[in-house]
């Protein structure tokens, strides 16, 4: 009885993620740029965020360039949550996170990830219209 429950649970998960792999392969190139864009924010928020704590060695010290990378970032991943529901309202979240990471984040990971957003956001706003 037990072994058929592993089975059934592991076939679950493994259509969980195949799934998930045909999901993006129907996902439309504007939004592969907004994930992308903002998962490496997320990504280079929590390195910046870990690098300082560890040189400084205090994790209550936080820096507000890794702060806006991660808060904006998760602003980016939201919009292409939306976009799934409405392309518009997508791309203009994701334009404001673009947008917010090129001006507030600073760095060149804010730079080139608020760049990579801003064009799949002008592009899937365009796609909208």
């Amino acid at each position: 009885m037990n072994a058929l429950m592993e089975s059934s649970t592991a076939s679950t998960v493994s259509k969980r993620v195949t799934d998930s792999w045909r999901e993006l392969g129907r996902m439309h190139a504007s939004q592969v740029l907004v994930v992308l864009g903002s998962a490496i924010a997320v990504f280079a928020g929590i390195v910046v965020y870990l690098a300082r704590a560890v040189s400084e060695g205090s994790p209550a010290v936080v820096s507000f360039g890794a702060l806006w990378l991660f808060v904006f970032g998760l602003l980016g991943l939201l919009g292409y949550v939306v976009s799934r529901a409405s392309l518009r309202n997508g791309a203009i979240v994701s334009g404001v996170a673009g947008l917010a990471l090129l001006l507030l984040a600073g760095d060149v990971a804010g730079l080139l990830t608020g760049i990579v957003v801003l064009l799949g956001a002008a592009w899937a706003f365009v796609r909208s219209l």
